[in-house]
């Protein structure tokens, strides 16, 4: 006689308070288990790169207040102006070049800024190459 002989052929038992779970609940709960929550978020997030900020010599200097003073005389038809711009980075050192393009609204004088007329404002010392189209 084997070790188990005696209950093999019973029936499962059941309970009427506690339902039978799910194929897919017992699943559940033998799945993977992440110890360190938010540790890819961390890992991805040190592996993004960010550019330095370029420093803007004279001669792109000069070419910026030209551009920016061609705004102020034609502010009343609103300009079309294409340009660079750095984009500071809100996590990390650094940031990354991105183009710009629009009608400028206004120059905002308290905050130093381009505001474009979709809302957009650009910090003048972001801008590091200016076209009045």
């Amino acid at each position: 006689m084997g070790r188990y002989d005696d209950i093999i052929n019973m029936e499962h038992p059941s309970s009427e308070r506690h339902p039978r779970m799910s194929a897919l609940d017992r699943a559940a709960q033998f799945s993977a288990f992440a110890a360190l929550t938010g540790y890819e978020d961390i890992i991805s997030e040190s592996g993004r790169r960010t550019e330095e900020r370029p420093e803007v010599d004279e001669e792109q200097l000069g070419r910026l207040n030209e551009a920016m003073g061609r705004i102020e005389k034609e502010l009343a038809s609103r300009p079309a102006v294409k340009g660079l711009r750095f984009l500071p980075d809100s996590r990390k050192s650094g940031g990354r070049m991105t183009a710009f393009e629009g009608r400028v609204r206004n120059i905002d004088i308290s905050t130093s800024a381009l505001v474009l007329a979709d809302g957009t404002s650009i910090p003048l010392q972001d801008i590091l190459e200016l076209e009045v189209l």
